[in-house]
Parts: structure tokens; C-alpha cells; sequence
């Protein structure tokens, strides 16, 4: 007897940072450890694959420094002197940890 149900999948066009966003251990980003060194990796063979397509040798100079989250978001661009934090990937954030924008939250610069 056939089966008269159908099933229909669809599929949702995703863009690579809403991917990444809900699948961080994928990218090697879902700890604070491995997302340094994931980070690190990818700009070394990065700049190596840079130096070789061009025949030049490289000399790459890696310097970690330990910031507070304040310092990192100012850096980031994501604060500014005199401001409020204006965190730009907030929607995106806050789609991937499925919860509403909302302006009035508190600062995001003492989090995390």
C-alpha cells in the first residue's frame, strides 16, 4: 500500500556568520582556550599562504596580550569614549542565544 503522506523539506538559506554563531564548536570556537588557538592558527597559515603566493618570506611576529572586556570591546570598536556600548552584532548574538534585542539590557561591556 503506498504511502500517501508526503514530506516537504525546506531549506533555509543561512549566512556564514549565523551558521558559525549556532554551531561554534565547528569552528573551534566553543571555549575560551580553543577559540584563542583556532584564532591564532587561522592568521599564521593565513599570513604563511599570503607570504607564499607571492614568493616572499615570511616574518611573523605573534604577540598575545591579556585585556580586561572593556579594553577588548574598545578595541573592537564596539565602545566609545563618553558613550554607552553599542554592541553591533547584538541581534545577531542574541538570534543565535534565542532572545529578543532589547535596548535597555544591561551593559554589555561587563559581561562575559
Amino acid at each position: 500500500m503506498p504511502n500517501s503522506s508526503h514530506r516537504v523539506e525546506v531549506q533555509v538559506a543561512k549566512s556564514p556568520a549565523e551558521f558559525f554563531a549556532e554551531n561554534q564548536a565547528i569552528a573551534g570556537f566553543d571555549n575560551m582556550g580553543k577559540s584563542l588557538y583556532t584564532t591564532l592558527r587561522e592568521l599564521i597559515e593565513n599570513s604563511l599562504d599570503a607570504c607564499e603566493s607571492v614568493n616572499v618570506l615570511p616574518d611573523i611576529v605573534v604577540q598575545v596580550e591579556e585585556m580586561t572586556q572593556k579594553q577588548f570591546n574598545v578595541v573592537r570598536g564596539l565602545t566609545k569614549a563618553g558613550s554607552s556600548p553599542q554592541k553591533k552584532d547584538l541581534a545577531l548574538f542574541n538570534k543565535s542565544k534565542g532572545r529578543k534585542s532589547n535596548a535597555s539590557e544591561e551593559n554589555e561591556e561587563d559581561k562575559f
